[in-house]
């Protein structure tokens, strides 16, 4: 049978509510025991750049010779300065029932999002916009060298679509001259 806690601790660490754990970095001198020398300085910058995964220009190889001279100042050997990175589990020491208190407060924010989401589902409400056509025409008959005033049909979609907005109906006004068309917007306003 598989271990409750252990279980537990899987879902909990796999919930982005719940921070499982934290990282501590702290900065170190560490002693080479090398010489301070010009050679061992300029091995130890070699190292660090290498390490780090730099190119060995010019540039930053000066750049960490000084860095690591620094480090060195009051020292008769070469110091570097290194990164230790300790990660701690939060929940280590965790009773079952903390962690229990845990996923409950996961279930509860999973819930309180579902229950927003189905709010706005069931309570959708729509702002509209009216465009008036007096003359539909096609990309595809776009007159060669006009592009200013020349208003395709596609065009003006894909500008409403691109804020946001899709077709809800269109509908031809018959009466006077020239016919006119409306194209009726509306989007799901998200207040």
């Amino acid at each position: 049978m598989a271990d409750l806690k252990n279980l537990m601790l899987e879902e909990l660490r796999k919930s982005s509510l719940i921070q499982t754990s934290s990282i501590d970095e702290t900065e170190e001198l560490l002693d080479t025991g090398l010489e301070k020398n010009e050679d061992n300085i300029l091995a130890a910058a070699l190292a660090y750049l290498d390490n780090k995964g730099y190119r060995r220009r010019a540039d930053n190889i000066d750049f960490a010779k000084n860095m690591i001279m620094e480090s060195s100042e009051g020292y008769d050997t070469v110091i570097v300065k290194q990164k230790r990175v300790v990660e701690t589990d939060l929940f280590e020491g965790a009773s079952r029932e903390e962690l229990q208190d845990a996923m409950d407060v996961c279930k509860l924010e999973t819930l309180t999002a579902i229950h927003t989401k189905l709010e706005r589902m069931a309570n959708r409400q729509y702002e509209y916009a009216v465009e008036v056509v007096e003359e539909i025409q096609l990309e595809k008959d776009r007159p060669k060298g006009k592009l200013g005033d020349y208003v395709s049909i596609e065009n003006l979609l894909n500008d409403y679509g691109k804020k946001g907005w899709e077709l809800d109906r269109m509908y031809a006004d018959s009466k006077g001259r020239p016919v006119k068309t409306y194209l009726i917007f509306k989007r799901e306003k998200m207040d």
